[in-house]
């Protein structure tokens, strides 16, 4: 019996500590998670399925001109120093620069050690060709004013590239350092120029001399 007297007090204290417990004043409630609603994703614009249109090598004019002309070393080389011209070069087939070669055009690329390439091609498909291909590129590329003209850019395979139209001229430029339109610029003003569609100089108009006015002669009598 003297243990249960000592326990007694024991269960006592527990039951004590117990209703302690449960009964915390004004409990702490959850703070509701506020989830931020999510961006609609962007839909990307859909790229053509088919094939760009062909064009027919007998309706072309042939283009023939030096690739320096086309594009001094200078002026390659403030794109890359490392770049030097391949002699003899064919564009692979398949390759976009094998469609302007294919039509009797003039294709250049120069390389590095480290494989970095510049391609420049010049065409001249017929009429009816030439807006076939600009029809096409309206929904595969980027319009791009500043190159004058009418002409496109956009990036393939980590490679920019650019097709620029006088008229029926077609000119084809590409290379892994176009990053936007604006990386091809000086390449494409160069090509352009040897083609004869350079900046037309402003001749300033000739000042007309005012004609000085003459005074009536003085008739002297004779003394």
């Amino acid at each position: 019996m003297p243990m249960i007297r000592r326990a007694a007090p024991v269960v006592a204290a527990v039951l004590a500590l117990g209703a302690l417990a449960g009964c915390t004043s004004n409990p702490v409630a959850a703070r509701p998670v506020t989830v931020a609603p999510t961006a609609a994703a962007s839909t990307p614009v859909p790229s053509p399925t088919t094939p760009p249109p062909t064009q027919t090598a007998a309706d072309a004019k042939p283009v023939s001109i030096r690739c320096h002309t086309l594009v001094p070393t200078a002026v390659a080389l403030a794109l890359d120093a490392g770049l030097r011209t391949e002699k003899g070069w064919t564009p692979a087939a398949g390759t976009p620069s094998a469609r302007l070669s294919d039509l009797n055009g003039t294709t250049c690329s120069w390389t590095t050690e480290a494989g970095d390439l510049l391609e420049v091609s010049v065409a001249k498909p017929s009429v009816t060709d030439s807006t076939a291909l600009k029809n096409d590129l309206v929904l595969r590329s980027q319009s791009v004013p500043t190159f004058g003209g009418e002409a496109y850019f956009r990036v393939v395979d980590h490679v920019g590239q650019a097709d620029v139209f006088r008229g029926r001229t077609w000119l084809f430029v590409r290379s892994n350092r176009f990053y936007e339109p604006g990386d091809a610029s000086a390449i494409v003003a160069s090509a352009l120029k040897a083609l004869g569609y350079g900046p037309t100089k402003t001749t300033a108009p000739t000042a007309t001399p005012t004609p000085v006015p003459t005074g009536t002669p003085t008739v002297v009598a004779p003394g």
